[in-house]
């Protein structure tokens, strides 16, 4: 490898370094990134000159890091990490808002969500900034104690949202449809696609609930049937499951999962590999015959210091309504 100094290691090549090995796709880091194609190729070139290796493998199914990237991986997340926290705390002390809104919500909810929301506040002419979350170990307790200013939640039993006085719950909209996702030569698309069949499988749990200790649809469902649900491992059981992690755990052609997000089936093309398709409306019916549908709520404290917070609410709230069906 090339000695390498910080001169020649420039953010913008970090950055699609850490989304490429994240997301697998050009295309999808170039969309997501809001940047042409060609430079993200023009980056990437420049990255494995500078380190003198080829960092990732052309495959069927996207780029797959090699595993010097994945040794280079942490470390280069990491300086990313650290750049967009200089820039978040130069652009608030530029703003003329004390602080940015804290908004926990999971990128498999909606498509282009930070855009949407900057284009709104922009519109608007407000001194509004914000920074996007989709972890939290405790998400009520973080909105109580003001380190979360809003959440948008999935919960199919709304008393376990209703318990903290100081909470203000609204509800958005129940989640009406599933989807079923899974590699693309994965043996359940060989044959009748049901909820029984879908049984004999590993199965990645990514309803991404809030109450953790809750089953999920589909455990409770192979419960009642009694047959096995065989649980496919995660990694961090606290820490929701992002758009693009559900190529990790899918592309390996054994294991699925089922989804109640549409933003998986409309954006379907950014995860290659993975087949996405609607389930029919019988075994919708099957899966939430003695399960209640889940339902989006968002969660803020009742009293909020910002001039400016009712008007973001209503903003993702009109967001929220529009783009997830």
């Amino acid at each position: 490898m090339k000695n390498i100094t910080l001169d020649s290691l420039d953010m913008l090549s970090a950055n699609i370094l850490v989304n490429l090995y994240e997301k697998h796709s050009a295309s999808s880091v170039a969309i997501d990134m809001n940047i042409p194609a060609p430079k993200v190729s023009r980056c990437l070139q420049h990255a494995r000159m500078m380190f003198n290796d080829p960092l990732f493998i052309r495959k069927k199914h996207g780029l797959e890091p090699n595993e010097f990237t994945r040794q280079l991986y942490p470390i280069v997340k990491e300086l990313v990490q650290c750049s967009e926290h200089l820039y978040q705390l130069n652009h608030i002390n530029a703003a003329e808002s004390h602080a940015a809104m804290v908004i926990y919500v999971s990128d498999l909810l909606i498509a282009h969500f930070p855009q949407q929301l900057s284009a709104a506040i922009n519109e608007a002419h407000l001194p509004i900034s914000f920074e996007l979350r989709s972890g939290s170990q405790a998400v009520l307790d973080d909105i109580a104690n003001g380190l979360i200013d809003m959440a948008v939640v999935s919960e199919s039993n709304p008393s376990a949202l209703q318990q903290d006085q100081r909470l203000s719950v609204m509800p958005l909209k129940a989640l009406s449809h599933l989807y079923l996702l899974c590699g693309l030569e994965h043996p359940i698309l060989q044959q009748e696609i049901s909820l029984a069949n879908m049984a004999n499988y590993p199965y990645l749990s990514a309803f991404n609930q809030l109450d953790k200790a809750a089953l999920d649809p589909f455990e409770a469902y192979c419960r009642q049937q009694k047959c096995a649900c065989h649980l496919a491992p995660r990694d961090n059981m606290q820490t929701s499951l992002g758009f693009h992690d559900l190529y990790r755990y899918l592309a390996d052609n054994h294991t699925l999962s089922i989804v109640p997000y549409s933003k998986v089936y409309e954006q379907s093309y950014l995860l290659p590999g993975l087949h996405v398709c609607c389930l029919s409306t019988i075994d919708t019916a099957l899966l939430y015959a003695d399960h209640p549908l889940p339902r989006l709520y968002l969660v803020s404290a009742k009293r909020h210091p910002s001039a400016h917070f009712d008007w973001l609410k209503q903003t993702v709230v009109a967001l929220i309504k529009q783009e997830v069906h």
